[in-house]
């Protein structure tokens, strides 16, 4: 009776446990694996079907972008030897050196352009050479934080192409590329788009543009033939990228516009002092500066092409082609580094610090941060990339990881 006695009171004390024991709820579920690593996402999906399904769910793969995106981390890309390679870090708190973590590399071998993030997403090219001796361009597009990547079919022509640049559509939720060529005799003017992401057949389709222009070249490819890059930025559903107008005869860039919802083409007019930088190795860049667009130039002194500042230009008004300057005096002996030194704008932070990098990597690799309020410069060392000395690499600020898989259907 007695061992009798005590089996019956272990068998109510489960019974109790389990009254007592309660679920985690689904909704708390789902928040916790909002904040996991992508690389434990892609882990989770492989568990089950179940598993796949929740979190290949839309609503899931928004609420893990918009976490993602309130805590961007900083994107490197370097070309070499016919691939681009992917690292990230978080953002830098002080000055303390950062440590990469390498993700991917794809076949983007063909830079026609500077292969900027858009949703967590990259656009390129994978060019060979065929037993014609022809160069077949092919392009994709290519997610660092999942290893995933896409093909997409060529485009459709037989003029040169120029340039693409890569855009979403927040309203519909479309990415769309937009590819731009010319004739042999350098005339411009064919613009093709194509819509990724919706499930739909893959294909280009003809725009009509009644703005004559043609892109402006930022930077050259290093390697073998230099061939000119050109450089977007996408902001709220429009696309903007320096670009001449052929009516505006000064010879200095607009900035074009290119609605992506709406496909339709416009152009801001350049403000008064608002130059190209010819002899200094400061490139001008356009930016996202504080949720509008901006664009960072070296201020150059009067009659004179001697390095004097920076000067920051913020688009306020786009219909009545308002802006606003900004120009900032660097101190010694920051600014003859900067003079002398191959730099590229990276853009501005969340706080208004103006950041720039290397063009190359070297023995070492950095981020200048520069403070305009307390007219300050901080360097932070980037660590991990040793192996791709005297190789370019281009560096991007808000850098959101993103989960969502596209279903495109290409056409064959």
């Amino acid at each position: 009776m007695k061992t009798r006695r005590n089996t019956r009171s272990c068998s109510n004390s489960r019974k109790r446990e389990e009254k007592n024991s309660e679920t985690i709820p689904f909704d708390l579920v789902i928040e916790i694996l909002t904040r996991l690593p992508v690389k434990s996402i892609a882990r989770f999906r492989c568990l089950s079907k179940l598993c796949a399904s929740t979190l290949n769910n839309p609503d899931f793969t928004e609420s893990f972008f918009t976490i993602s995106s309130s805590r961007p981390k900083l994107l490197f890309t370097c070309p070499k030897d016919g691939e681009t390679f992917f690292f990230s870090s978080p953002k830098p708190r002080d000055s303390s050196p950062l440590v990469v973590n390498f993700h991917m590399s794809f076949s983007i071998n063909h830079l026609c352009g500077i292969c900027r993030p858009v949703c967590g997403f990259i656009y390129g090219f994978n060019s060979h050479t065929n037993l014609k001796g022809r160069t077949i361009s092919k392009p994709l597009i290519c997610n660092p934080s999942t290893g995933e990547s896409w093909p997409l079919p060529r485009v459709k022509t037989n003029r040169t192409i120029i340039t693409s640049f890569f855009g979403y559509d927040p309203i519909n939720k479309e990415f769309k590329v937009l590819c731009m060529t010319k004739s042999k005799f350098g005339v411009f003017g064919e613009h093709q788009v194509l819509t990724f992401g919706t499930g739909k057949e893959l294909s280009w389709r003809k725009i009509k543009c009644d703005m004559a222009h043609y892109p402006e070249v930022v930077d050259y490819e290093a390697s073998g033939y230099p061939r000119p890059l050109y450089d977007g930025i996408c902001i709220n559903g429009v696309l903007y990228y320096l670009g001449r107008v052929h009516d505006d005869l000064d010879g200095f860039p607009d900035m074009v516009c290119f609605d992506i919802k709406f496909e339709k083409f416009s152009y801001i007019k350049k403000a008064n002092g608002m130059k190209r930088n010819s002899g200094v190795n400061l490139q001008p860049t356009l930016v996202n500066h504080k949720g509008k667009i901006a664009k960072l130039q070296a201020n150059i002194g009067p009659g004179s092409i001697r390095y004097t500042g920076i000067q920051l230009w913020v688009l306020e008004d786009a219909e009545k082609h308002q802006w606003s300057s900004y120009i900032y005096v660097v101190p010694p002996p920051w600014k003859n580094i900067i003079e002398e030194t191959k730099l590229r704008f990276v853009g501005t932070s969340d706080t208004g610090d103006i950041v720039l990098s290397p063009c190359n990597i070297s023995n070492s690799f950095y981020l200048l941060y520069y403070n305009p309020e307390r007219n300050a410069i901080a360097r932070v060392e980037i660590q991990g990339m040793e192996a791709f000395k005297s190789h370019k690499s281009y560096a991007f600020l808000d850098y959101a990881e993103n989960i969502v898989k596209p279903k495109p259907t290409r056409k064959l």
